[in-house]
């Protein structure tokens, strides 16, 4: 197997972001090379994504849906464990700028613990939540197993729900 299908076989079998440094000693090279993989894989047409915990191979394990919302930074939390224990996956959000167009952010938020180490990155890093640029107003995009789902993560967030598309 050469070292690109086993940067690939890595993700694959990992349910956590992993780390470039940790993929690069686990192949034997370096973290630079680790990034030239990784490229080429995305150029191969597989979904891997870069998140602030490591590199994922993006798994749809279900239906995606956007929802608009609409909350104060205070409420991030309640909004986010809404959706959790509705039993959907908050994959991203994104807001409007006047200036910039679109903006997203990955989130990757899919139960209680990794809603925990987001809400603490959020107060340890002082960093300005996306819906500040935007007086609250945002989108979510929700991974659910069915549209059974679906429809119980926007009644539990109904009260900051705008739309749903």
């Amino acid at each position: 197997m050469d070292k690109k299908q086993r940067i690939l076989k890595i993700l694959e079998n990992s349910e956590n972001p992993v780390k470039g440094k940790i993929l690069a000693e686990k192949i034997g090279i370096s973290r630079q090379m680790i990034i030239q993989y990784i490229s080429r894989l995305k150029s191969d047409g597989h979904k891997i994504i870069a998140t602030r915990d490591g590199y994922i191979l993006e798994k749809e394990l279900g239906i995606r849906k956007m929802i608009a919302v609409k909350h104060s930074t205070d409420e991030i939390e309640n909004e986010l464990f809404a959706i959790v224990q509705a039993g959907g996956k908050i994959i991203d959000v994104i807001v409007e700028h006047p200036l910039y167009g679109e903006i997203k952010g990955r989130i990757d938020v899919k139960n209680e613990e990794d809603i925990i180490r987001f809400m603490s990155l959020l107060k340890t890093t002082q960093a300005t939540p996306l819906l500040e640029l935007s007086d609250g107003v945002h989108i979510h995009t929700i991974e659910v197993k069915d549209e059974k789902t679906f429809e119980k993560v926007k009644e539990a967030i109904k009260k900051y729900l705008i739309l749903d598309f």
